[in-house]
């Protein structure tokens, strides 16, 4: 949280001193001016903004996240010996000719999870959702 607020009043200050050099202010900066005073709320408020749809996004993608990782523990596919979705435990455990579950599989450390899809969701979510924020 120290960070956060220590980053936020960084951040404030300069947006502030974007403000003062982008309209060429000389001589000193009157902060009971209307103009002066409203972009520096607006400025004291962007990083807050910012912050809240990088979480909003995050929250997002974990969802989807979540509801891969339970599809996978769902899954009913069923996986011979053999097959290359087994870990090595699963190649030791399972004898020619038997057969295991997926979700099942997954739960037991006989099958290897399907990583691939939970990297898909976290890159096309970070490149879809992270776009406002940057």
């Amino acid at each position: 949280k120290g960070f956060a607020i220590g980053s936020a009043a960084l951040v404030s200050l300069a947006l502030y001193g974007a403000l003062v050099v982008r309209l060429k202010i000389e001589g000193g900066v009157n902060v009971l001016e209307p103009m002066t005073f409203a972009f520096l709320l607006i400025g004291a408020m962007l990083p807050y903004w910012f912050s809240a749809m990088t979480m909003k996004s995050v929250g997002e993608a974990a969802g989807a996240m979540v509801m891969e990782v339970r599809a996978q523990m769902k899954d009913k596919t069923i996986i011979p010996a053999g097959s290359d979705r087994l870990t090595g435990l699963g190649m030791a455990t399972l004898k020619p000719g038997k057969t295991v579950e997926a979700g099942v599989g997954i739960l037991e450390g006989l099958v290897k999870p399907n990583y691939k899809q939970c990297i898909d969701i976290s890159t096309n979510a970070s490149l879809k959702e992270m776009v406002p924020p940057s």
